[in-house]
């Protein structure tokens, strides 16, 4: 976890900034598995046939597209936002997913905290409650970060709100300024510090 975090002190190129920053996926765990609120842009649009569902992300327009009735592809496959595939039971849609990328393990926001090992795998249920509501509940099961499986849920409601671009690279001012500025530290000599040189240490 450490390791994970210290990606927030390093500053020599891109590849190695959280990945809101990158506008790899949304920051937090906002397009989850599990979904969970950030500071803004917490809208979700629900797409389904009948063999897939999409979950379309505010948040770094990220999309999760869910596979009905399938199976996972091998455990060596690491994907953005995992692999997800469902079933239904009843008015509830079920959804389990495995195969995280490695990088996606610590999710930091103003909100949350989330830590899991790319073994996590996130069951959640999306249940139809009225026209209006969708009740959101979700497993994570992760033995070896975890000694228990835990759970959370909170209500998913109808918005008739327009959901807007976000357009991350487009608008990223804050990468260039971000590694501008530690160019310039490191011109004056005030580079580094102890939480950089630690993170160079863990990451060898």
């Amino acid at each position: 976890m450490l390791k994970h975090g210290l990606q927030y002190t390093r500053y020599d190129g891109p590849e190695l900034r959280p990945l809101g920053e990158r506008c790899v996926v949304g920051f937090g765990s906002t397009g989850g598995p599990p979904m969970l609120p950030v500071l803004y842009n917490n809208n979700y649009q629900i797409v389904q046939n009948a063999d897939h569902v999409l979950i379309f992300v505010e948040m770094n327009h990220d999309v999760r597209t869910i596979r009905l009735n399938s199976t996972h592809p091998p455990p060596h496959v690491k994907k953005w936002l995992g692999d997800s595939i469902g079933w239904w039971e009843g008015d509830t849609l079920v959804v389990e997913t495995t195969n995280f990328h490695p990088d996606q393990g610590f999710r930091a926001s103003t909100k949350h905290l989330l830590y899991a090992s790319e073994n996590l795998k996130v069951t959640e249920y999306f249940s139809h409650v009225d026209a209006q509501h969708i009740k959101y509940s979700f497993e994570m099961e992760d033995p070896q970060t975890y000694d228990q499986i835990w759970r959370g849920e909170m209500p998913l409601r109808k918005s008739s709100d327009v959901i807007y671009e976000y357009a991350c690279h487009e608008g990223n001012y804050a990468m260039q300024g971000i590694l501008a500025g530690a160019r310039l530290l490191e011109e004056e000599g005030e580079g580094g510090g102890f939480l950089q040189m630690l993170a160079y240490w863990l990451a060898d």
